[in-house]
């Protein structure tokens, strides 16, 4: 697991994450609650180890806004309390931690206590991936899509930065259902995924919106840019088999509609908007086609 140590005892947190990583696990600390905030915000962490007392900041006060401020993330977090406490238990738990520790801390005791949170940690992000994936493709969900989107519009507002977004749809997939099966159009849909994750960057966003419909938001990415992308996924689905008991090959085709972030334009729900309009004209013009947003300079 990743363990962020929160103590501003140099000595005391150098201890603690080489025994850490002596069980096995990957460290970082911070020497006060501010930074541990910064820290959790920016960087992905499964356990968070917080002192008692750390600067100016009770304990219990660190575990209070860093859980209030984890979103959608699961942090297990862990305060290290003096053994002379023995009545604020509850204040303890109520105030965001998940469990206490006894200082000083015997070892043994730690590393049982951090596999049971590895537990914890492992069944949560289970829970995180079924409620934010779709079950058949992997790709993220509407609902995670769509929260992520909005994300990137603020920052790619906020830092007057490109941001595209391409939407395809499979054509004629009633057709593909009717005469294959469904085992095959899933097949199919779950291709369009492969193919789309081989070519997009780390950074983009890829979401299964319902049925045959994907979308891809492109941080960074003019319009130019999102229009090459659109063509190099049209040709490569183009070619792409989806084998059916038999042996046999299927092929389908995607229609494709690209559109970029207008300049104070704060909504992610107009810039799918556009890129669905310029989808359907793609649809209405023949299919198999890349279509740009008519606002859309290329």
């Amino acid at each position: 697991m990743r363990i962020l140590v929160v103590d501003d005892s140099r000595m005391a947190r150098t201890a603690l994450c080489q025994q850490l990583e002596g069980f096995g696990h990957q460290t970082a600390f911070a020497d006060s609650g501010a930074e541990a905030l910064v820290r959790t915000r920016d960087e992905d962490f499964d356990v968070v180890l917080v002192d008692f007392r750390v600067g100016d900041m009770e304990g219990v006060e660190v575990c209070w806004h860093l859980r209030a401020a984890q979103g959608a993330k699961h942090l297990y977090l862990m305060l290290m309390i003096p053994g002379s406490i023995t009545n604020q238990f509850f204040e303890v738990v109520e105030n965001g931690a998940d469990e206490f520790l006894r200082k000083p801390l015997d070892w043994a005791w730690l590393r049982a206590r951090l596999l049971a949170a590895s537990r914890v940690v492992d069944m949560q992000r289970q829970l995180e991936r079924l409620a934010t994936t779709d079950s058949l493709t992997g790709a993220l969900n509407r609902g995670r899509f769509m929260g992520r989107a909005a994300d990137e519009v603020m920052r790619a507002q906020r830092y007057a930065r490109p941001l595209s977004a391409i939407m395809l749809d499979i054509d004629h997939f009633k057709k593909v259902n009717d005469t294959h099966g469904h085992a095959t159009g899933d097949e199919a849909i779950r291709s369009v995924v492969r193919v789309c994750r081989s070519l997009v960057r780390g950074a983009d966003i890829l979401g299964r919106l319902g049925g045959e419909e994907f979308a891809i938001l492109l941080p960074e990415t003019p319009p130019q840019g999102a229009v090459l992308l659109a063509e190099r996924l049209r040709r490569a689905l183009a070619v792409t088999e989806v084998r059916i008991p038999g042996g046999v090959g299927v092929t389908f085709t995607v229609s494709v509609g690209v559109s970029a972030l207008k300049p104070g334009e704060e909504s992610v729900s107009a810039l799918l908007a556009r890129a669905d309009e310029a989808l359907y004209r793609a649809k209405n013009g023949g299919r198999n086609r890349v279509v740009c947003d008519e606002t859309v300079e290329v």
